[in-house]
């Protein structure tokens, strides 16, 4: 079930994260509950200032088999924030945000 005033931005480019990053801030700012979920090279994203930022005051999810195929780069980037979750979790992330937009 959605979760009423929550944005998912689902990230699976590595070339809007200026975008991802100020579209999570406004809503934020408007009091919006805000999720990530970084797949594909959208797993750059953790390597940024904003990520580290973000990661405090949003849920922010990894797909596993992501990560898993960009295990050659360091894997200690991944913040304590950021869960590692299964490929299918993104139908139930989908499922708990009442809109969401894709990178």
């Amino acid at each position: 079930m959605a979760e009423k005033h929550t944005l998912g931005i689902i990230v699976n480019s590595n070339k809007y994260f200026g975008f991802v990053t100020r579209l999570a801030d406004a809503a934020l700012g408007k009091g919006k509950q805000v999720r990530i979920h970084l797949l594909g090279s959208g797993w750059a994203f953790i390597k940024t200032d904003a990520c580290n930022r973000l990661s405090h005051l949003t849920q922010i999810t990894l797909c596993a088999f992501s990560a898993q195929q960009n295990a050659s780069q360091n894997m200690n980037d991944i913040e304590p924030c950021i869960s590692l979750v299964p490929p299918q979790a993104l139908s139930m992330f989908l499922q708990g945000c009442d809109r969401y937009v894709v990178f």
